[in-house]
């Protein structure tokens, strides 16, 4: 019985290597040899030939690349089986037999005459009406509201910059020149790092499905200089001062601004997106051994979130029923700022920014700064500070990741150790006092 197992050689376990293949036939043939596929070795599970349950992802390597890496060696392996027992396959496989399967299998001729503009805009079309499914996890669901407005706004990019060079592309025009001149082409706008990086993780994502779809053999993309650029974001979080100000503040003169001002605080005291926490309705309500809590599955991820309900949420649920009224995220992002600025919540922040390449630093009124997403990053934050350990507070964000989670903590040194000063370990004296 034929048998195909994944393995890396390497002496930097935390370096990208090259993804070998070995293929046992009986005592009829062992036969090694190196696949175009490339990994960090401490990421895969050589006995259970799988990724390992707890990964560190970087930049060079991110957990889609991971994702789609696994499920390229599923595919690859069924491949290499069904030529093994087609009843033309030779008595004896040797290892150019093997290197012509894998070299098909990863070097597929186009199909297609379709250029990459034109795939862009049906990727797009196809995502919108659910033709088109996104991987989530370990299934298929239909792409978000949120990703359909990444994927739009990309497309549109795409367009405005193909329109600039007066050029359609396709998909064997993407390479490393083609990089440096998008990156060029919107730092000439005044982009961000993370605005352009966003738009090169979209084109990477469509390459890969182009490729896998037939339509292309290009790998340019998965070269360690074609990376999605990205920079350190002055994000905050509200104290629980600054939240106490919130909700204290008297709005009753002003309805519209007083749901915002509800809606934003439900987001803190829940750490969900504003997708799910603007949402949230009777259905969610429910009751564990006499605790009140809001079961929420939440539609980016699809995973089942329990959030236990704080004494000062209860009340603003309370007041709508247990449905928060509808509102949009635009129309929040808005409102909040100015009813922050009425509840005095205008210290200033410095905050840099990469602009066009260079380096702006700015000192920005704190209110100002605050918007839909700034409620999850404040309710993870509140939550770590307050002492909860991080892998509970994940279970009620549903971050997958220690590392993406802890994107969320703004937590400076100076705060970490005045609540470390409280910890048993800093308060025990096991030291006898010299008399």
């Amino acid at each position: 019985m034929a048998t195909i197992r994944f393995y890396t050689r390497s002496k930097f376990n935390d370096r990208l290597a090259t993804v070998h293949i070995r293929y046992v036939d009986g005592d009829k043939a062992d036969i090694r040899m190196p696949t175009p596929f490339r990994m960090i070795p401490d990421y895969w599970n050589k006995q259970k030939q799988t990724l390992k349950q707890r990964i560190l992802y970087t930049k060079v390597f991110t957990e889609d690349e991971a994702k789609d890496i696994e499920d390229k060696f599923a595919q690859l392996k069924d491949v290499i089986l069904r030529e093994h027992y087609k009843p033309t396959a030779p008595a004896i496989k040797t290892k150019e037999w093997l290197k012509t399967i894998i070299d098909k299998f990863y070097y597929k001729e186009p199909v297609s005459n379709e250029n990459l503009t034109e795939y862009i805009s049906r990727f797009v079309d196809e995502a919108k009406s659910g033709e088109r499914l996104a991987n989530v996890g370990n299934t298929k669901k239909k792409y978000s509201y949120g990703s359909i407005r990444v994927l739009t706004g990309f497309k549109q990019s795409f367009e405005m910059f193909c329109k600039d060079k007066g050029k359609q592309y396709n998909f064997n025009d993407i390479n490393i020149d083609f990089y440096n001149d998008f990156l060029q082409f919107f730092y000439n706008r005044n982009c961000g790092a993370n605005y352009i990086g966003k738009h090169i993780k979209s084109l990477k994502t469509i390459m890969r499905q182009a490729r896998d779809e037939g339509l292309h053999n290009n790998t340019e993309i998965e070269r360690k200089a074609f990376k999605t650029i990205s920079e350190e974001v002055d994000h905050i979080y509200l104290t629980e001062d600054e939240l106490k100000k919130l909700y204290d503040l008297d709005l009753s003169d002003n309805k519209p601004h007083e749901i915002v001002r509800d809606v934003f605080l439900t987001g803190c005291y829940t750490a969900q997106r504003y997708s799910d926490y603007s949402r949230i309705d009777k259905s969610n309500i429910k009751e564990i051994r006499g605790k009140k809590v809001i079961e929420i599955i939440q539609k980016k991820t699809g995973r089942k979130c329990y959030i236990p309900i704080r004494s000062e949420l209860d009340v603003i649920l309370k007041r709508y029923d247990y449905t928060l009224p509808k509102t949009f995220e635009q129309k929040v992002n808005e409102g909040i700022k100015k009813i922050a600025r009425k509840a005095k919540i205008t210290e200033l922040i410095q905050v840099e920014a990469n602009k066009g390449g260079m380096t702006v630093k700015n000192s920005i009124p704190k209110c100002e700064l605050i918007k839909t997403h700034t409620a999850r990053r404040t309710g993870c934050t509140l939550m770590y500070l307050a002492g909860i350990p991080a892998i509970d507070i994940m279970k009620i964000s549903a971050h997958r990741t220690e590392k993406e989670f802890l994107k969320y903590i703004r937590v400076t040194g100076e705060q970490t150790a005045v609540n470390l000063a409280s910890h048993e370990y800093f308060n025990r004296n096991t030291l006898s006092v010299a008399k």
